[in-house]
């Protein structure tokens, strides 16, 4: 099967109106094409297709913010930007997390939010958040330069994007420093034109965006590109399957674990995404996932070059816990 569906999914169960075929008009585009984008000034979407609500987000450089760029945004997001900066940035910015999930190891942490300081207007015209937007995105700001509270949010990565952290706020962050434009992205969710009451998920986003002529890029593509492009750890290895040589990253933080199987140097092309599944382990005839995965491989070995994205579905405690380290290699 050439192009295996992208699975976007809960943490306990895949939505079978969010899967989408990876080809045609509407496909997920390339990590390059996004960066090549975002580099332009354009704004790009990106679907959090890794976590436990996936939704589609409009994303930009926070540097080259324009009213038009924050007018479109509002018009089509729930209106709530933000920008995600490093923890770094955001500390030297004194923006402090505004409260800290204690209870969940590694959730999202959210700053302050911000308006530009002495600015005539209230701060929350396109205008007004445009400047503000830009100057987070400025590694030269000071922090005098902002009033708290404002009217943009901002958004603490973590240190090691989404090899760190596997969100959203951290992919954005990823694409303005692959593209080399600035240190913030400003980010917020796409409103479904369906249903004005809910976010877009993957299909919707993606169709959304080629409609619009804007780049569409997954998550899980952010992190395949950094796996792949220079971020391969002790846990590289190659491993025949059905005579073809895969390059394979083992990746793990928290409770998220991904296993990347790439083909070729310059794959070029967004990952396919597999989910595990216990059936193909206990009873594989009863389940069309492992003919499926083996599809996939063939298809790529035939092509000389792919990526594919083997997400485990394990449920974890604490990473610290000797009960998990255990359970995970």
């Amino acid at each position: 099967m050439s192009g295996i569906a992208d699975v976007v999914a809960t943490a306990e169960h895949p939505r079978p109106d969010d899967v989408a075929d990876t080809s045609g008009p509407h496909r997920t585009d390339s990590v390059d094409d996004a960066t090549s984008a975002l580099r332009e000034g354009d704004p790009v979407v990106l679907v959090d297709d890794t976590g436990r609500h996936p939704c589609g987000e409009l994303v930009f450089a926070a540097s080259l913010a324009t009213t038009a760029t924050v007018s479109f945004a509002v018009r089509h997001t729930s209106g709530l930007l933000q920008v995600a900066l490093s923890r770094q940035d955001a500390d030297r910015l004194d923006l402090p997390p505004i409260s800290r999930d204690r209870s969940t190891p590694g959730a999202p942490e959210y700053g302050v939010a911000v308006d530009t300081a002495g600015s005539a207007g209230t701060g929350i015209s396109a205008a007004d958040r445009a400047r503000t937007i830009a100057l987070l995105g400025d590694p030269t700001t000071a922090a005098e330069a902002f009033a708290r509270p404002g009217h943009v949010l901002t958004y603490r990565a973590h240190d090691e994007g989404v090899l760190g952290r596997l969100d959203a706020g951290e992919a954005a962050l990823d694409l303005v420093r692959l593209a080399g434009a600035g240190t913030g992205a400003a980010r917020a969710c796409l409103v479904s034109d369906a249903d004005p009451t809910a976010v877009q998920r993957l299909p919707e986003a993606r169709a959304w965006a080629h409609r619009h002529g804007l780049v569409a890029v997954t998550t899980s593509a952010v992190l395949a590109h950094r796996l792949v492009r220079g971020d391969r750890r002790a846990a590289a290895f190659q491993l025949t399957i059905r005579g073809t040589d895969f390059d394979v990253v083992r990746w793990r933080r928290g409770t998220a674990e991904i296993t990347a199987l790439v083909l070729g140097d310059d794959v070029g092309e967004p990952p396919i995404i597999h989910d595990e599944c216990l059936h193909c382990l206990f009873d594989p005839d009863a389940c069309r996932c492992r003919a499926e995965l083996t599809a996939t491989l063939r298809s790529i070995a035939e092509r000389g070059r792919g990526l594919v994205l083997y997400r485990h579905r394990i449920a974890l405690p604490d990473i610290t816990s000797p009960l998990a380290e255990r359970l995970v290699p």
